[in-house]
């Protein structure tokens, strides 16, 4: 089964001028934004809401503010759809903005810069340990966890999901956590350090995804049976 988007009842040059990249794109494949239905699959968005602040932007973590893609404000409600965020990221990345620029914000922020700065020396003094750097000796095997984390998550923890696949992530997620940890403790890079935090948030968005049972906004949960049923229907065409 494929999906297809069509736009071709719109007008071919207005196309051509509204969305040139794609339209180079397409054409370098042999297809046509005014002439194709075009083959289209569910790609990541990242995030689509999740972490709540308030109306400053404040999450309940001292210091940590989010806004946009990230955030889940309640402004356009529970199932928001992503191009709104760009409303949520004006007015909520000037509150922000604001927020820490004056007042209790700026203080907040002077907070921030002092134990950011305050990390980043005892880092640097750690007993065994080097500076972080961009690139070291431990990089070809954070990189091949990375990619055991992309492989994972994307087979499991997608837009359609089953029970069995999300406790899988979950075990899996977790003994990449475990060793990301241990990679960076090691050597702390900047790889070792987007590994270990791409570990604990892809376990955590599996762990939660593993305990809710409800279907709704950008994911649902299929039953094994439904799943099996399909595989057995397309065995038979």
């Amino acid at each position: 089964d494929q999906v297809y988007l069509d736009i071709t009842h719109r007008d071919a040059e207005w196309l051509y001028q509204r969305f040139p990249t794609i339209q180079s794109h397409l054409k370098q494949r042999g297809m046509d934004l005014a002439r194709n239905a075009l083959p289209i699959t569910p790609a990541a968005h990242y995030t689509c809401g999740g972490i709540s602040t308030d109306l400053n932007g404040a999450t309940s973590l001292r210091n940590l503010y989010a806004a946009g893609e990230a955030a889940r404000t309640g402004l356009h409600g529970g199932n928001r759809l992503a191009s709104t965020s760009l409303l949520e990221g004006l007015v909520f990345g000037a509150t922000v903005a604001d927020y820490c620029g004056t007042g209790d914000g700026r203080e907040v922020a002077e907070e921030a810069k002092r134990v950011v700065e305050s990390s980043t020396s005892l880092l640097g003094r750690a007993s065994g340990a080097r500076p972080a750097s961009p690139a070291t000796a431990t990089q070809p095997p954070a990189t091949f966890l990375l990619d055991q984390v992309k492989r994972t998550m994307w087979d499991n923890v997608g837009v359609m999901r089953t029970r069995s696949g999300l406790e899988y992530a979950t075990d899996v997620m977790e003994g990449i956590r475990d060793e990301a940890s241990d990679l960076y403790d090691q050597e702390p890079s900047r790889v070792t350090a987007a590994l270990r935090d791409a570990a604990y948030s892809g376990h955590a968005v599996a762990e939660a995804a593993a305990s809710n049972p409800v279907s709704g906004g950008a994911h649902c949960i299929v039953e094994e049976e439904e799943e099996e049923e399909e595989v057995l229907a397309a065995g038979f065409q």
